[in-house]
């Protein structure tokens, strides 16, 4: 296959602040994003910050960010290298000259030391990539509230001047992630772009979305060996990694509750607050996100108790019984997410 890469020409005309584009392997999301703000930093001295979640992580990225645009010929006039934490280009006229001056046109920043870089400026970052910022299954675990952290990295870069945006970059991984939980974003079948969060400076929405369905893509991968043989062997994988399917986004388990089911209790998780209702004909349980206006709160987490708030440990008896229920298969949910979050519950 001739490389590809994600074209952000559609998501940014809406003028979006985050920009998040959810695609299957090998679209070439990251390749593009790394070409649109080096171009920037070419044509208007636009800098940018490339974000992973761990340093890790990170140096494993920082270490190749250049070469696959230097394999495929981009930026001729150019030469870029990375120095410590920073992206630099020079003129590839002056290849060659004793005191060659680079120019600094992007960062590198871990997620997981934003708190420490508080007191750094960014004047000229117009731009935030944050590349794999959903999981993959088996590999890291997220940052403890990491919406909120990501929120005040952004704050560092921008500094209240509305003059940074973000991409946001994934596979199709999983719904429940911090981000589409904490911004309440729910892909759909029949929307490929989704505007959400509007604000008086964005009117058509603070958030913008594209899960891209690229037919062109499907088929040329299909065509490859490994790409045939997924499709006929493992079509599961073959629809998450070319796709663009989540794997937990699916029907399973899932029902509203019915008019006769009593409410219980609401329990506080990770992934945020849920109202329990149980139809004692069954018994079923029915886990909503919808809450209702009186409640009694319960949570797992123990820095979040308070005397209005009790502690729920995986010995208490709620607690047994909600998950026997649930491996009983009678234990249902409003939505995908809602699900993903209490099966995290019931691992333990």
């Amino acid at each position: 296959m001739a490389l590809q890469f994600y074209n952000f020409d559609k998501i940014l005309s809406f003028n979006a602040t985050f920009n998040f584009i959810i695609g299957g392997r090998g679209l070439g999301k990251t390749y593009g994003a790394k070409s649109r703000v080096i171009s920037a930093a070419i044509k208007r001295g636009d800098e940018f910050v490339f974000v992973r979640r761990y340093k890790d992580e990170l140096k494993r990225s920082r270490d190749t960010f250049f070469a696959d645009l230097e394999a495929e010929g981009e930026f001729p006039d150019w030469h870029f290298r990375v120095n410590g934490d920073k992206a630099e280009m020079a003129p590839a006229a002056t290849h060659g000259e004793k005191k060659r001056e680079w120019k600094v046109i992007g960062y590198f920043v871990p997620l997981s030391i934003a708190q420490s870089i508080k007191g750094v400026s960014y004047p000229n970052v117009k731009w935030i990539i944050f590349d794999e910022f959903i999981i993959e299954k088996g590999h890291t675990h997220y940052l403890p509230n990491e919406a909120i952290a990501f929120q005040q990295l952004y704050s560092t870069v921008d500094r209240w001047k509305d003059k940074t945006r973000v991409l946001f970059l994934a596979n199709s991984v999983s719904i429940t992630n911090p981000y589409f939980l904490h911004y309440a974003i729910k892909p759909t079948p029949d929307d490929e772009f989704i505007r959400m969060k509007p604000t008086l400076k964005t009117p058509g929405g603070f958030i913008a979305c594209h899960f891209p369905d690229s037919a062109e893509f499907k088929e040329g991968v299909y065509k490859t060996a490994f790409g045939q043989f997924i499709q006929e062997s493992d079509n599961d994988y073959a629809e998450y990694a070319v796709g663009n399917q989540f794997a937990d986004n699916h029907n399973n388990l899932l029902a509203f509750k019915p008019s006769d089911a009593s409410y219980t209790y609401s329990l506080e998780t990770k992934a945020g607050v849920f109202s329990v209702w149980i139809d004692w004909k069954g018994p079923f349980y029915y886990i909503q996100s919808k809450r209702p206006k009186r409640e009694e709160m319960y949570t797992i987490l123990p820095e979040k108790m308070t005397e209005d708030k009790t502690l729920l440990v995986y010995s208490d008896k709620m607690v047994q019984m909600l998950r026997a229920s649930f491996k009983g298969g009678r234990c249902f949910f409003d939505e995908a997410k809602t699900r993903e979050a209490f099966i995290e519950i019931f691992r333990r």
